[in-house]
């Protein structure tokens, strides 16, 4: 009886030991910091900028955008562009919601091999128009550091 066990231990063992080994999948994300966008008013500058890591990009990399508004002070949409490390790739774009309704923003992140691609939504309300009194020009009023999932 010890015997069989012992066997039947040992064929189990085998079994579950032969089993394949299923790769486990890590949720990957991107945190960002120092995120800052706007126009310069009465001028025809804008500037997106920020710093950038993820689990396969683990030391920030500076990603960063100047040039002409869209409209009247309005910060254009910037298609994908390369970081200082090109390792890391990023855009934004204002989408449109509906007739007469405020856009929402997005900034979407990837990697080179796009092994790992995120984005993040902002409201409207995080890119007001601001009036100065002799021009108009946007800017970002909302976190500077968030995570892009």
């Amino acid at each position: 009886m010890k015997s069989f066990a012992i066997l039947a231990a040992a064929l189990l063992g085998s079994a579950v030991s032969a089993a394949p080994v299923e790769p486990r999948v890590v949720a990957q994300e991107f945190d960002v910091t120092g995120f800052s966008a706007g126009c310069v008013p009465h001028g025809t500058q804008c500037s997106i900028s920020f710093q950038v890591a993820s689990n396969e990009t683990p030391f920030p990399t500076t990603c960063t955008f100047t040039g002409a508004p869209l409209g009247v002070g309005s910060l254009p949409d910037v298609g994908f562009t390369a970081c200082a490390d090109p390792s890391v790739a990023w855009s934004f774009r204002a989408v449109p919601v509906g007739s007469g309704a405020a856009p929402f923003y997005e900034l979407a992140l990837a990697t080179a091999e796009q092994s790992l691609a995120a984005a993040k939504f902002f409201p409207a309300s995080d890119f007001p128009i601001v009036n100065d009194g002799s021009s108009f020009h946007q800017t970002y009023t909302g976190a500077g550091s968030f995570v892009v999932a």
